[in-house]
């Protein structure tokens, strides 16, 4: 067999293990990135900040910010809480003193009054509680028993249906209206109350007396009480003022004084005053503080290119604050513009927020989800939500439209969409069904 030399020229595709933790800070929000940042440098002699003496800026706290923009379809409100409400916790936490003869007892009720969401709901599964607490989930549901029955009745319930149940479990004569709500829901909502009367071997009239009790009801526990809710983060990655015409773009500058160098620790390691195992420890340190200087650097410069992009491009709603301004934008879009990845754009503006003067929002909120026809851009899909809910809102409730007639009526308007899109975004509004909506009147 003849051996013999030759050049073969290919292309392959090298993968830095160092790109890996970079992504990963890219996607990190500003209050994940600085708990990352106060984990790393806690015993690396090269930082300069004192980790005991960390202190908050009064910059980074905004107290006249109305809202919070997370996503485009979905908006908190922060309201300051009514000092005239009383506080649920305080109001139910008596109640249960007489229950509570041990400290597991005490823990228990406490836990349980903590899961409650603003609604006076139970936000947790049984099961979770369970594992948490460390208890069976047959003494679980007798806690929760006693819970569901202080005032007022139907805390810890799971949802509305169940509350009410509760509700009329204590009431006599109240058999009718829980068969009611347990088993015929659906055909209460349809007004069909010959059918709940056949069903249940009574007439209409008591069906009506029923459903007047059911209604007399509180289907919303916590409604008239301040709720204690868990606490939320959240610090702006970049401000944006209005000057004249132009935007000014100030990016979050708080974690420059932690990736500041200590002179005096790197004078040291570069002199001869090091052994060698002690050398190669603060090289490794030194190592990971420049790289950890280095991907939070480069974050901020990605994160500064795509925002200056999206303020540029949403001006309109920067110069009015009026949400209907925002045109519709895709990732793709983006990336082409900024010689990006679509998956970059995707990680940079997750859980990413700005302040601007009409409030506090998520980038997602200037990257509206597009409603698209034969390759053409045409409005944005929350556009098309809002208009769905307006056409709901302005309905004859006794005759609600049909989701074809919806979709006749946005073609009216310029809206080229199918019936089944229309189903699609009315339950993304959580806008039950025609049949659903109607309301009857007895």
């Amino acid at each position: 067999m003849k051996q013999s030399l030759e050049i073969i020229q290919n292309q392959k595709q090298k993968f830095s293990s160092k790109l890996v933790p970079s992504m990963e800070i890219l996607a990190l929000s500003q209050h994940e990135l600085e708990s990352l940042v106060d984990a790393s440098l806690m015993d690396n002699p090269f930082s300069d900040v004192d980790q005991n003496t960390i202190s908050l800026k009064t910059r980074d706290v905004d107290l006249d910010f109305k809202r919070v923009r997370k996503k485009q379809s979905e908006l908190q409100e922060i309201v300051y809480a009514d000092e005239s409400q009383d506080d649920l916790f305080e109001h139910v936490i008596v109640q249960l003193y007489p229950h509570m003869q041990t400290k597991k007892d005490e823990e228990v009720f406490t836990v349980l009054l903590e899961s409650l969401d603003s609604r006076g709901f139970l936000s947790e599964t049984p099961d979770d509680l369970c594992r948490f607490l460390n208890i069976k989930k047959t003494r679980l549901l007798q806690y929760l028993h006693v819970l569901q029955h202080v005032d007022p009745k139907g805390l810890g319930a799971k949802d509305t249906g169940e509350c009410i149940c509760i509700q009329l479990s204590e009431i006599e004569g109240s058999t009718l209206a829980q068969h009611i709500v347990c088993s015929h829901l659906e055909a209460l909502s349809t007004g069909d109350f010959l059918k709940i009367a056949k069903l249940e071997h009574t007439d209409v009239e008591h069906v009506k007396q029923a459903l007047s009790l059911i209604r007399s009801l509180n289907p919303i526990p916590a409604n008239g009480f301040r709720v204690r809710e868990k606490t939320v983060f959240i610090i702006p990655d970049v401000y944006i003022r209005k000057e004249d015409s132009t935007f000014l773009l100030e990016m979050n500058a708080r974690l420059q004084d932690k990736l500041s160098m200590n002179t005096e620790n790197y004078e040291l390691y570069k002199s001869a005053a090091c052994n060698a195992e002690a050398k190669a420890f603060l090289k490794e340190k030194l190592n990971d503080f420049k790289w950890l200087q280095y991907s939070i650097s480069r974050r901020s410069v990605t994160l500064k290119k795509i925002i200056a992009f999206l303020v540029e491009y949403q001006a309109a709603f920067f110069q009015t604050g009026d949400e209907r301004a925002l045109k519709p934008l895709r990732l793709v879009d983006i990336a082409e513009q900024l010689k990006m990845h679509t998956s970059t754009i995707s990680r940079a503006i997750s859980g990413k927020f700005f302040q601007c003067e009409y409030g506090t929002y998520s980038f997602h909120f200037l990257v509206p989800r597009c409603y698209e026809r034969q390759g053409e851009v045409t409005a944005s899909i929350d556009t098309i939500r809002n208009e769905i809910k307006e056409i709901i809102r302005s309905e004859d409730k006794q005759h609600p439209y049909s989701d074809e007639k919806i979709r006749q009526l946005l073609e009216e308007d310029g809206f080229v969409i199918s019936r089944r899109s229309v189903t699609l975004y009315r339950k993304e509004c959580g806008i039950p069904s025609s049949r659903n909506r109607k309301t009857i009147h007895i």
